[in-house]
């Protein structure tokens, strides 16, 4: 990112926030391909040579929208609901409200199919994956947990997420309904009942 010229006041924690956030519109409305200087200035409501100023080029930009826009959006998906029972918590992530809105899962959408064809999209979401998200939610099965093997937290952590990957993409493809959404839910909480017969107390179970 572009640094402000010694003695003028910076207004980076303003404008590169807004940058992004306009980022994240055009990208709803036309895909990543769709995003341009001018796309994003516009939403944004500034000139382009000022998102030119924070952002050197279009990778640039595009790799600080997957880091700090769809970074936290993940961690807010993990974290979704951390004020109930695990076992509620975890039903929560499949249910109607675990990302914030449609358009979150159309980003979503739209950067797995852009990592099957751009390798440095593909390395950012490795880097979140196994960086972030899955060892923030092996370290919450594990705290609710403690007696089960590290491998066994790993693996269901794991099956978890491959399981709430799978239900939103049906989900945008209009495959879900009441049936399945019961299906889903019932399949991660045998995930967990998995945990309990591996260690887990059945007062952790219930925690």
């Amino acid at each position: 990112m572009t640094v402000n010229q010694v003695g003028r006041p910076s207004k980076a924690k303003e404008r590169i926030p807004e940058i992004l956030e306009a980022t994240f519109a055009v990208v709803v409305r036309e895909g990543l391909a769709g995003v341009t200087f001018s796309k994003v200035a516009e939403v944004a409501g500034m000139q382009r040579t000022l998102v030119l100023h924070y952002f050197g080029s279009r990778d640039e930009l595009i790799g600080a929208f997957i880091d700090h826009v769809v970074g936290a959006m993940g961690t807010a998906v993990v974290h979704h609901r951390d004020d109930l029972p695990l076992p509620q918590r975890v039903v929560a992530a499949y249910a109607p409200g675990a990302y914030r809105t449609r358009d979150d899962m159309v980003v979503w959408a739209e950067l797995v199919a852009l990592s099957a064809r751009d390798p440095a999209v593909r390395e950012r979401l490795r880097e979140l994956w196994t960086g972030r998200w899955l060892p923030d939610l092996e370290a919450v099965l594990a705290d609710h947990y403690p007696a089960v093997p590290a491998e066994d937290i790993s693996a269901a952590a794991y099956a978890l997420v491959c399981l709430f990957e799978a239900h939103w993409a049906l989900d945008i493809q209009g495959v879900v309904d009441e049936r399945r959404q019961r299906h889903v839910e019932h399949s991660a909480k045998v995930i967990l009942d998995g945990l309990v017969a591996r260690g887990g107390s059945d007062s952790d179970h219930q925690r």
